[in-house]
């Protein structure tokens, strides 16, 4: 099962997806994507202190494919937060993004683990017109649409409520859904 959630920044999207994972009580790896600068330090601090201590955490800001298959399994919960950190990684690194995105998403598509997908949206925002800039929008839409394709469930996330825009279909052709029940902080 993959599910993708996305949303603005702030939007509540790794508050969602952290609840789907705790209810599905299994073990669970947290795949942090950020680089520990300077200006991520707060950020950092305070996804740590969210998480439950029971869970396995991993700093994987480049190399996301190797890690998720080498901690693959199943009955095993593996979030990763966030691909689009993850995806600023591989562009300051010059990776190839295309070949990066779709390395990824063969990756996914191979897993046995619950995968739980946390992306901020950017195309949404207003966008720089330099380079760079154009060439990471761009990139990230493509990422999106890819994962969106092999993704279970997609949700779109604002103001921490989620909006299903994907639901997983089961052979018999029921739906299986996971509860976000309201947020009562």
């Amino acid at each position: 099962m993959i599910s993708l959630y996305i949303g603005g920044a702030r939007s509540g999207k790794s508050y969602l997806a952290e609840k789907e994972i705790g209810q599905l009580q299994q073990a669970t790896t947290y795949i942090a994507t950020a680089l520990n600068s300077a200006s991520m330090q707060a950020r950092i601090a305070l996804h740590r202190h969210q998480r439950p201590s029971a869970w396995t955490t991993r700093e994987t800001p480049i190399e996301l494919s190797g890690t998720l298959r080498d901690i693959d399994c199943a009955n095993r919960c593996i979030i990763i937060d966030c691909l689009t950190l993850w995806l600023t990684n591989q562009l300051m690194e010059e990776a190839c993004l295309d070949t990066e995105i779709d390395r990824l998403c063969q990756t996914l598509l191979a897993m046995e683990s619950h995968v739980v997908l946390v992306a901020t949206e950017v195309g949404q925002s207003l966008i720089p017109l330099d380079d760079m800039s154009q060439e990471f929008v761009s990139a990230s839409g493509e990422m999106l649409q890819k994962i969106a394709t092999i993704a279970d469930r997609v949700i779109f996330c604002q103001g921490a409520l989620a909006l299903v825009l994907k639901k997983p279909v089961l052979k018999d052709g029921t739906v299986r859904t996971v509860a976000l029940s309201d947020r009562n902080t």
